[in-house]
């Protein structure tokens, strides 16, 4: 009996006692059995830490492929509302931007009605043809104001506004609208504010609003200095826009990109600056005051220095008006600018510099404080 069962390291020894009671057959095969039982006992005992460990890992994964699907689910939210966010910021910068459009065309608008008698006394006098012994007809703004006032009616100093009040909304649009728009855009890649811009900057900013403006005003300064021109004689908007046709009316176009241009450079450059300089000075400022000055203070400079693209421009675009005596039958700039030449040299190109100077300077002045306002105001 002792040495059937053989003793393992977690089975215990049967007694002698026992041992002696386990005779003949039925003692052999209850011996047996508890034996087994013993073996069992022991490999159920070695395999039930590796089954522990089995089933810890298997609930450890089970936890980990929980964690990651509260985690996937809780990341969903936040990824689609912060696409909604980003989405909202695209919509508010491009209602930003119409807004600025609008306000910009309105304010034009009110600008350009405010000095128009000063830009007809500056067409008459850039238009006339000055002859050697002759009486000049319309010496300076002045005198031109009190003239087509007294024999035309105080109406006629008005003559030609329809088509600056047509035009005056889309031209402001274009013009300070892309100006605000391309800064915006020009400040988010250089990674500053608008206000923070270099010259630089400005500059190009001032050129696009230029050059998207010619599309609006080349065909509205053709028709608006034909009426000047004509004054009593001349004909409706719809009937010159009718004779003229599209390519009639933008005739001179280039040498609206050659006024406009460099002028809007000059123009929101210095502005901007001006600008930045009032706001230095420190204290307390009054917001439409330091625009006005900045205003005055950009416009004198771009309007004189771009007066003879403006006398080009103004020669090339009256053209085909009897009354006038335009010598060039097919106007271009070479061509206007030699007959400029002949008529009296340098000082020809400078024709109506006080008009234009006395009209640009307060209507952008104005244009651009009536602009910050209208701002402000809407966003009150």
């Amino acid at each position: 009996c002792m040495q059937t069962l053989t003793p393992t390291k977690r089975a215990p020894l049967l007694s002698n006692h026992v041992c002696s009671r386990l005779r003949g057959r039925t003692g052999f095969v209850l011996s047996s059995l508890m034996l087994l039982l013993a073996l069992v006992a022991d490999a159920t005992q070695e395999s039930t830490p590796n089954l522990g460990r089995h089933f810890a890992g298997m609930n450890h994964e089970h936890s980990s492929l929980e964690k990651q699907r509260l985690s996937t689910a809780t990341s969903l939210p936040l990824l689609a509302a912060g696409k909604r966010d980003e989405a909202d910021d695209g919509l508010k910068s491009i209602l930003g931007n119409v807004k600025d459009f609008l306000l910009g065309g309105v304010a034009g608008a009110i600008a350009s009605a405010a000095v128009f008698p000063i830009d007809l006394a500056k067409t008459r006098i850039q238009d006339q043809t000055i002859v050697a012994g002759e009486e000049v007809v319309y010496k300076n703004v002045l005198q031109t104001i009190g003239k087509v006032a007294s024999e035309e009616s105080v109406l006629g100093l008005y003559k030609g506004i329809t088509p600056v009040l047509i035009g005056a909304l889309p031209e402001g649009v274009l013009e300070i609208g892309t100006n605000d728009a391309v800064r915006k855009a020009l400040a988010q890649r250089l990674g500053t504010s608008p206000s923070e811009l270099p010259a630089s900057a400005e500059v190009l900013a001032g050129s696009c609003a230029g050059f998207a403006q010619v599309v609006v005003t080349s065909p509205m300064e053709r028709v608006k200095i034909l009426q000047q021109v004509m004054g009593r004689k001349a004909a409706s908007v719809s009937e010159l826009v009718s004779q003229l046709g599209l390519r009639g009316m933008y005739q001179g176009s280039s040498a609206c990109f050659l006024r406009d241009i460099p002028f809007a450079a000059l123009y929101f450059s210095i502005y901007a600056q001006t600008r930045k300089s009032l706001q230095k000075l420190g204290g307390e400022r009054n917001a439409a005051v330091d625009d006005l000055l900045a205003g005055l203070a950009a416009g004198v400079p771009a309007a004189a220095i771009t007066t003879p693209f403006d006398v080009i421009k103004t020669r090339m675009q009256s053209c085909g008006v009897p009354e006038q005596g335009c010598a060039v039958t097919a106007p271009s700039i070479r061509g206007t600018a030699e007959e400029l030449w002949r008529e009296g040299g340098s000082r020809a190109f400078f024709k109506g510099i006080s008009g234009r100077v006395g009209r640009i300077a307060p209507q952008m002045a104005i244009c651009l404080a009536m602009f910050e306002a209208l701002k402000t105001w809407t966003q009150l």
